[in-house]
């Protein structure tokens, strides 16, 4: 069994508003692209968990709570964990906002539901929950102490959610100008043998002053560990001055875990960018793994031919420049562009796009395909310049665009949910989220609004599933 997990809401109206119902569509097809569209979801063999928030709408105001479910293969989803209902006299015109953006994500500004993820092996889940952070707009959540915390449940349902610890106290988004929420971070997951958490807390540096820091959770015992002691730092230049300063923390094997921080120790990021380290669970061997150096416009490269090592990964590089898809509303001025890296720290640039919504997704489980999403056309396939999904070879070679997604001429939101202070992109484009493959079946799973199936996603936000 493995797992794969998404954080996703949806919105529920009396039938004179809108219905808008998000969950899994394991029968998603590649929108007309190369992908092949799965037969059914028996195919599907994984553990999926998913958070939907239901909102009502009506006269008297906004009646909204959430619900963690999960579903092991083909099997019918499990209810494990519920917020109670929150009640807002008035807002009720807020639910038709909501469910018109077609971005679930969003929730994470308002809502006590922070982080979702799966073991490696889809046998339990574990997930945040928090009344700290409505912001957007704020919700009256006030939970119950026993409702907040970081807990762990077992896949199949049976038992009640164990709280390991209290919350983290630095949240899991930002918002940026025009009101675009950014998150989650996804700064939850598990070790590779399950039995580890990793996450970003508030915690003291050298000096005591309290910054963005690594901490670990043993999920046997609660006990809950400081793994970094970085100076307090500030966002990287453009983000927001509450943005976290920290984000992004993953396993990279049972020792070591992966971050993306603005902190200088040691004078190894004088810029304050948000730089990939790495460090033991136990505190020690901080790296700097990956100094990489994005050439500038018009620079001249200069060749090196290397053998590259086995257990490649795909990550995002992201730096400041002007992209040539403007962030709309005064967002964030970065370009992010795919890198693949092998165990030997040689990292090697797949695309050259120069926008901001070009993402890694994954590496095949044959290590040498690495799938990615951006609204680039560099096939001329993708005129609308539409968010899509890529495939390449892991040196830069066969490049193919698997999703032929189109709702409009030319997409004015290319991959991004948000566009003119509004979650969603429609009608002027549609967005995904490429999240997870399952390495026994190769099949590629995403989150996305946009509605390839004989209008089988009118209304909201889904997830679809494909083989490259």
């Amino acid at each position: 069994m493995t797992g794969f997990q998404f954080s996703i809401s949806c919105c529920r109206f009396p039938i004179l508003f809108l219905t808008a119902l998000l969950g899994l569509t394991a029968c998603g097809g590649g929108g007309g692209g190369e992908g092949t569209p799965l037969t059914g979801p028996a195919q599907i063999s994984g553990t999926l968990a998913y958070v939907e928030t239901e909102c009502r709408g009506t006269a008297e105001g906004l009646f909204e709570h959430q619900s963690l479910r999960i579903r092991q293969g083909d099997r019918e989803p499990v209810t494990v964990f519920e917020t109670p209902e929150v009640s807002v006299p008035g807002e009720g015109f807020w639910c038709a906002v909501w469910v018109g953006g077609h971005f679930g994500d969003g929730s994470v500004a308002r809502e006590a539901f922070q982080q979702v993820t799966v073991s490696p092996d889809g046998a339990s889940v574990a997930f945040e929950v928090t009344d700290e952070f409505s912001v957007d707009p704020h919700l009256p959540l006030n939970l119950p102490p026993e409702k907040k915390g970081i807990f762990w449940v077992r896949a199949d349902g049976t038992g009640v959610p164990r709280k390991l610890g209290p919350p983290s106290r630095e949240r899991s988004f930002y918002i940026t100008g025009g009101n675009f929420i950014n998150g989650p971070t996804f700064d939850l997951g598990f070790s590779p043998d399950g039995g580890t958490l990793a996450f970003v807390d508030k915690g003291p540096d050298a000096d005591g002053h309290e910054a963005d820091q690594v901490f670990t959770i043993d999920v046997a015992t609660g006990t809950r560990t400081q793994v970094t002691h970085l100076p307090s730092s500030v966002p990287a230049a453009g983000y927001p001055p509450d943005a976290p300063t920290m984000r992004g923390t993953v396993f990279v094997d049972d020792q070591r875990i992966k971050f993306k921080s603005t902190a200088n120790p040691n004078d190894v990021n004088p810029k304050g960018e948000y730089l990939i380290m790495t460090i033991k669970t136990d505190g020690s061997d901080l790296q700097v793994p990956l100094p990489i150096t994005v050439p500038l416009a018009g620079s001249q490269v200069d060749l090196q031919f290397v053998i590259t090592g086995g257990r490649p990964l795909a990550i995002n590089v992201e730096y400041a420049g002007h992209p040539i898809n403007d962030p709309p509303l005064g967002g964030v001025q970065e370009i992010w562009e795919v890198f693949v890296v092998d165990e030997e720290k040689k990292a090697l640039q797949l695309t050259n796009f120069r926008r901001i919504d070009t993402s890694a997704g994954a590496v095949d489980p044959d290590g040498e395909h690495v799938y990615f999403y951006a609204s680039a056309d560099p096939l001329g396939t993708n005129p609308s310049e539409n968010c899509q999904i890529f495939s390449i070879d892991r040196t830069g070679a066969d490049l193919r665009q698997l999703t032929n997604f189109r709702e409009v001429d030319h997409s004015l939101t290319g991959c991004d949910f948000e566009t003119n202070g509004l979650t969603g992109s429609r009608p002027i484009g549609c967005a995904l989220y490429f999240t997870y493959q399952d390495p026994r079946s190769r099949t590629l799973l995403f989150y996305s609004e946009c509605n390839p199936l004989n209008n089988m996603n009118p209304n909201g936000s889904q997830i679809f599933a494909m083989r490259p």
